[in-house]
This record gives C-alpha cells, structure tokens and sequence, in this order.
C-alpha cells in the first residue's frame, strides 16, 4: 500500500466544492444573467428613460423581495446546519415555517401594492413617473410566485440537487427573456410587460421541480408538525436576520439617495448615466453571485458537522475565488468601458468620455463590495451573526447615506460614484478591526479560540482525522491507525477493538459497492474522542448507502455478502446515517465507560 502518512486531505471535499460550485454559478449567472438582459432589452426596445426608471424604483422591489430572499438564505443556513447534526425532522419544520411565512407575508404585499405604487412613483423623478409606476405595481402582483422561487430555489440547492435548483433559475429565465421580447414588442407592454414576464418565466419554470418532488434523495418535506418548533425559528429569524436587515436598510439609503438622485441630477445626461452605473452591481452578482451562493449550501453544513479542517478549505477557496474573479471583471471593463456601454445601447458620443470616467471610478469600489457581501453572508452561517450586522449597519446606514448625499450634492454624479468606494472601502476595514476584537472577547466569553478574519475555532477535542484511496487492500490498515491513536489515548482494549471493526467494515462495504468502474476517490475518516465517547465519521461520495436501515435477513439484494454492518450495529450506541453534499456520512458512536 503507498504510504499516505494518514493524513487527511482535502481531495474529496475540493471535488464536491467543484461538483456545487459550476451548478451555483450557473443557477445565480441565469438569474443576474436575466436581470442584466432585462435592462439591455428594456434600453433598447423601450429607452434608457425607461432603464433609469427602473433602476430608480429599485429599493421598491428589494422591500418587497425580503420575504423571499431573507428566509430563503436564512432557512437554508439554519437548515444546513441541522443536517449537518443529522436532525432531519428539525430541518423539515424549518423548510414548511420559511414556505408558510415567506408566502403569507408576500401575499400582504401583493394586494398593498395596488394602492401604494402610484404614491411611489410620483416619490421620484417626476418625468419618469409613468414607466416606474408600470413597474412597482407588476412586481407588487407577482411578489408571492418571486418569493416561492426564492426560497424553494436556495432550499433545494442545499438538499442535494444544487444542478436541478440551477437548471430552474436558467429555465425560469429563458422563459422570461422570451416572453419580454413578445409582451414588450409585440404586445406593446412597456414595462408592464417587462415586470410580468419575470413572475410567468418563475412560474413556467416550476415545472422542474416536479424532479425534485420524485427525488428519493431528497430530505426535506412539508410537515404540519410544527410543535416544538420554537428554537428552529428563533435560530432562523436569527440567521435571515443579517440578510433581512441588509436588504432593509439597504433598501431605505437607496431610497433617500435615488430621490435625491432624480431630484439632483435633472441633467438628462447624468440620469442616462446612473442607469449604466446602476447595472454594475449586476454585472459583478452575475460573476460572483454564484461564489458566495456556497456559503449557505457549504460552510453552514460544515461547521454544523463541526468539520473545521474542510470548513476551512472551503471558506478560503470562496473568498479568494471570489476576489480573483472580482479584480478580472474590473480590469476589463476599466481597460474597455466602450464595451460595456454598447451592451447598454448607450450611443450619447458627445458625452462618452464623461461616461467612460464615472464608470471607472464607480468600478473601484468593486473588489471592497464583494468581500463585504462573502462577510455579510459567511458569518450567519458559522453562527456568528454579530461581524455581519456590523458590516450591514456600516454599509447600509452609518457611512452609506452622509458620504454618499454630501458627495452627491457637492460633486454630482462623479460624487456618487466616488462614494462607492470610500462606503465599501471604509466598511471593510473597520468590520476586520471589529473581528480581531470580537475573537478576544469571543476568548474571554467561551475559554475558546478563534482565529483570523473567518473566526476558525480550535475545538478542543482529541481526534484522529486521515483519507484513504478507495481501494479495497486500504480497508484492513485502518486499524493500524486507530490503534495508535487509542494507545497515545490510553483507550482500553475492547472499545479499540471494535471501533476499530466498525471503521473496517464500514470503508470495506464503501469500497466494495460504493464505487462502480473502478472509479478512482477518498473516504475520509475522522475519530473524536469526547469525554468517554468515541465518534466515528466515514465520509464517502460512493453510491448512496444507509447502513442503519440496513438489514440482512431482509435484504433481496445478495450483493452485500457480509454480516459486518449488523455486527459492528449490535456494537454501537448510536449510529446515524445522512446524505449531505450528495456525500454518505456514517457516524458510530460508543460509549466506553459502558
């Protein structure tokens, strides 16, 4: 056998960070990909007037989006977390709470929609009252299909179908931008037209989850049971409330800035222009979005399995992923803003330098918006609320609204955009000052350690974590490890001898019929010893395999030719079994002092 020195590796977690990763990008590309083609068809077939309508309304349409888009990241953080403890029920009860709230409370907006968008739209720029009234009333209508989609699309991500939750958003948006085309040119919708073709392109689109209904991998269900369920809502209020609040208080700067927008910039060359810049934020969602969309799906359930080592490879690939990516997309539209501009059907010549410039410098507060949003999102998920609210109120109040007017007000649009990057740039020094603060209060409150801007704690606990090749010869020198490991620990002689058994047979029946064609993978394998508990984790991406509902005087299948599971189950404690990531994990559990 080569000697891998049992130590673990991070082969098998970086391979499941790629398998979600590609899905994530194109589920978050399809729906900024939408919103972006949405602007350039609404430049083109109906007029930048009406481009600037709609980014001026926009604060509108993330208020009423909060429902949606609030409990869908917060549920699937708080239900991540519980699978990665293994409690099943617990995350169904979240999963029908999110659905039940997020459709009550977008149906409340639906129907307050019909009478306040007209006050609304007289809010902002009178000359442009028309097309955002056409808009926000739509958007109001369509609220609850919106939040259905944003919810079901991020809860179906994280129970193991990241791909059919991104072919959803493409076929959604595929729906819409072809039905804008027909109700814009065709019909003569204006924007009513544009607003109502997102709402169809969802609804057409939620014909594929039928496969996720049928899906004998999926975990979550809608429950009626909801008694006891007061800590799972107090955990999910608590996680949504970070994102919740973002998209508020982001929602009331934008709010007063765009009205002082349409009221300061009355030269019409200035409103064309915020238009374009408006859209960058787009742009970097449509490239980045899908990155950060990991978090939840990924860094929740890790650290619910308190999984530090792959919590750790996970986080940082996202974040310097994130940053690359970021720097690339600045770089390219600094050195050629012409093409972004032509994109927009932007055509004013005698203005075009002006435009180039304002971009550019809007473009430089890039890099520190995108950090903050990993921040804002990352540490929710880690149960650590506190770093993100921080960033939020900086962000999105304290620094964001007097930089932000007294720059508008002094220096017009290319203040606007300055402000940008003195806001984010600003948030992201003091939010990184505050956490190497909070993780010495964090010390002196919980006698434990956290480290560095992601707060990675050191668990106090004795382990013994290694990786195998998935082959067959490598299951019998498992032992060999655990022994050493049981030695240094002072383990007596019997619990070694089956923990040790329970370790082989488990990788033995993964090796054996987890894999087919010979496919070439690691199983990692991860002894903790608590108080006077062994805990054994095997961790595998073979076929699915659930060894506690596993039983052979009942089997028809004569694949499995040893009795090993039911002896090492007679063995165990307790010995659960979950699905997460489309990875098996196996947990044994012994109690020694028995």
């Amino acid at each position: 056998m080569e000697n891998t020195s049992f130590l673990r590796n991070s082969k098998l977690i970086n391979k499941k960070f790629y398998q979600y990763l590609i899905p994530s990008v194109l589920m978050v590309f399809a729906m900024q990909f939408g919103s972006l083609l949405d602007g350039i068809l609404i430049a083109n077939l109906i007029g930048n007037e009406a481009l600037s309508a709609t980014s001026l309304v926009l604060p509108v349409l993330y208020i009423i989006q909060i429902p949606g888009f609030a409990l869908g990241v917060g549920g699937s953080i708080v239900i991540a977390n519980l699978l990665g403890k293994r409690k099943r029920e617990e995350a169904k009860k979240v999963f029908s709470f999110c659905l039940l709230a997020g459709v009550l409370i977008s149906v409340v907006f639906a129907v307050l929609g019909i009478f306040i968008s007209r006050p609304l739209a007289k809010l902002f720029a009178s000359s442009l009252e028309e097309y955002s009234y056409q808009f926000m009333l739509i958007y109001f209508l369509i609220d609850p299909i919106v939040s259905i989609a944003l919810m079901l699309g991020s809860f179906v991500a994280v129970d193991n179908n990241p791909r059919l939750s991104s072919i959803y958003y493409i076929v959604s948006n595929v729906v819409k931008i072809g039905s804008e085309i027909v109700f814009i040119k065709y019909f003569n919708m204006s924007l009513y037209g544009a607003a109502l073709s997102t709402g169809f392109g969802y609804f057409v689109g939620a014909i594929v989850f039928i496969f996720y209904i049928k899906s004998n991998r999926r975990l979550l269900s809608f429950t009626f049971k909801v008694k006891k369920i007061v800590e799972e809502v107090k955990s999910t209020i608590k996680a949504s409330l970070s994102s919740a609040l973002n998209l508020f208080l982001s929602t009331v700067q934008m709010f007063i800035i765009n009205i002082a927008i349409g009221h300061v910039l009355v030269d019409g060359r200035d409103i064309l222009i915020f238009g374009l810049v408006a859209n960058l934020v787009f742009l970097f969602d449509l490239f980045c979005g899908g990155i950060l969309g990991l978090i939840p799906n990924m860094c929740a359930l890790l650290y619910g399995e308190k999984d530090i080592y792959s919590l750790k490879k996970i986080t940082k690939k996202i974040y310097y992923i994130n940053i690359v990516v970021t720097l690339v997309l600045m770089a390219f539209i600094f050195i050629l803003p012409s093409v972004y501009t032509y994109i927009f059907g932007y055509t004013d010549n005698a203005n075009m330098e002006y435009a180039y410039r304002i971009i550019r410098i809007f473009l430089i507060s890039g890099v520190f918006m995108e950090i903050n949003k990993f921040s804002m999102n990352y540490y929710p998920s880690i149960d650590k609320t506190l770093p993100s609210l921080v960033t939020v109120f900086l962000r999105e109040l304290v620094l964001v609204l007097p930089v932000t007017l007294i720059l508008l007000y002094t220096k017009g649009l290319e203040g606007y955009a300055i402000a940008q990057s003195v806001v984010e740039g600003g948030c992201l020094v003091i939010t990184y000052i505050f956490i190497l603060i909070y993780n010495k209060h964090l010390y002196k409150k919980e006698n434990k350690v956290y480290k560095g801007i992601f707060i990675f704690e050191d668990l106090d606990v004795v382990s013994c974590d290694f990786s195998i090749e998935n082959k067959l010869e490598n299951s019998s020198q498992i032992s060999a490890e655990i022994s050493n490991f049981a030695t240094i620990q002072n383990i007596d002689e019997r619990s070694k001898m089956i923990i040790s058994l329970a370790a082989e047979e488990i990788v033995y029946n993964i090796v054996k019929f987890g894999y087919k064609n010979n496919v070439k993978s690691y199983i990692d394998i991860s002894l903790k010893k608590i108080d006077n508990t062994l805990i054994l984790k095997v961790t595998d991406d073979g076929l699915p395999f659930d060894p506690t509902v596993y039983d052979m005087n009942e089997k028809e299948d004569e694949e499995f030719l040893t009795d090993g599971i039911d002896v090492i189950k007679k063995f165990a404690d307790k010995i659960q079994y979950m699905r997460a990531l489309n990875l098996n994990n196996t947990i044994f559990e012994l109690n020694m002092s028995k």
